[in-house]
């Protein structure tokens, strides 16, 4: 049995979970089975564990990006098959990697020709993200990702204009012509069924060659610091966990703002005897974005996994975060403690292949 491979890339904070987890509810009402491939320059991510809040079949590729990683990806790939047998598998690249068609898409298409049908590369766009908070070779690493889609989605149609809309698709149609451009909203789900019928029956069109200086992709992402971190919330008290949320994300959100680190994404996930929480900061001076608030009644402890994306150095982007931490511990009886905590910024990209077309 062939499985439908459909990969979704895009900047940090495009929504990218948000659309592969409504994407694999919905294919699963439909009676398909499906699993998810999460991707991250490190472990503990939020993404996977808020897919294991929704029961999906799930693996996970830490320590490099798909195509440093591609091994791991094949890995990963077999495992769920060998599991969950899905007919299809909607995997996320790193959110900073970019030159898929020629470092995965084109060695599963040459390599595992009978085995994966690839649907159209997808790559999200956030139209609120304003790339020229961070310094310029990023939105060159932006702009390449864009270069490369055989489908540009417009995400986030909900919290835009119709005429803005319509503004955004003729910009983005005009300036990458050999892509489908159209409009959805993972969160509310509108226009995802359109965007999954190009996806289960279209393939990925791989054939034209991303002109990319590697020395400014990797300068790009160096640019980032990037953070992954457990913890532990107890206290002798009971305390609301949306408002801990909120107020740590709003912390960390002013904070960086002083030193001016552009935020790329921030992300927090919480566990508690009631249930699970979910929020998101993508940009300074947007609102939080709630995924998940099934856990919001007060608790007396918790288990919370935090991601931080951040124009900053490491040493920068760690210290906020344990001050942060830190200061949260000033309200009586609650105690934030570290059980993981890894703070880099991602080394020069070295893909295992990189195909070039015939």
């Amino acid at each position: 049995m062939t499985t439908r491979l459909i990969f979704v890339g895009g900047f940090l904070g495009a929504g990218k979970t948000t659309l592969l987890l409504r994407a694999a509810r919905l294919l699963a009402e439909q009676g398909y089975r499906v699993g998810v491939v999460m991707n991250d320059q490190s472990s503990n991510l939020v993404d996977t564990a808020l897919a294991g809040e929704q029961a999906l079949p799930r693996v996970e590729v830490a320590g490099g990006c798909f195509c440093c990683r591609f091994p791991d990806l094949l890995a990963s790939i077999r495992e769920l098959q060998a599991t969950a047998a899905p007919e299809i598998i909607l995997a996320e690249p790193v959110g900073s990697c970019t030159d898929l068609a020629a470092t995965v898409l084109r060695p599963l298409q040459i390599y595992h020709p009978d085995q994966y049908q690839l649907a159209p590369l997808t790559i999200l766009l956030d139209p609120l993200r304003e790339p020229a908070r961070f310094p310029t070779v990023v939105d060159y690493l932006y702009q390449k990702q864009l270069a490369e889609a055989n489908v540009i989605a417009l995400n986030k149609c909900d919290l835009l204009e119709p005429m803005a809309e319509r503004a955004n698709i003729e910009r983005l149609q005009a300036r990458y012509p050999h892509a489908d451009v159209l409009s959805l909203s993972a969160k509310s789900s509108a226009g995802l069924e359109s965007w999954l019928a190009r996806c289960l029956t279209g393939t990925s069109q791989i054939d034209q060659t991303l002109e990319l200086d590697y020395g400014l992709y990797a300068e790009a992402e160096a640019c980032l610091g990037w953070l992954n971190a457990t913890g532990t919330l107890a206290t002798a008290q009971q305390f609301a966990p949306t408002d801990w949320l909120a107020a740590t994300l709003g912390a960390l959100e002013q904070r960086f703002a002083e030193q001016g680190a552009a935020v790329a994404h921030v992300k927090l996930h919480m566990h508690t005897p009631n249930g699970a929480l979910k929020a998101s900061l993508t940009q300074a001076g947007q609102p939080i974005s709630w995924d998940m608030r099934t856990g919001d009644r007060q608790a007396n402890r918790a288990r919370f996994i935090l991601n931080a994306r951040v124009n900053t150095d490491p040493h920068t982007l760690e210290t906020i975060v344990r001050q942060t931490l830190t200061e949260g511990n000033a309200r009586p009886a609650l105690r934030a403690e570290l059980t993981f905590l890894e703070c880099f910024s991602p080394l020069p990209p070295q893909p295992t292949y990189r195909l070039m077309p015939a």
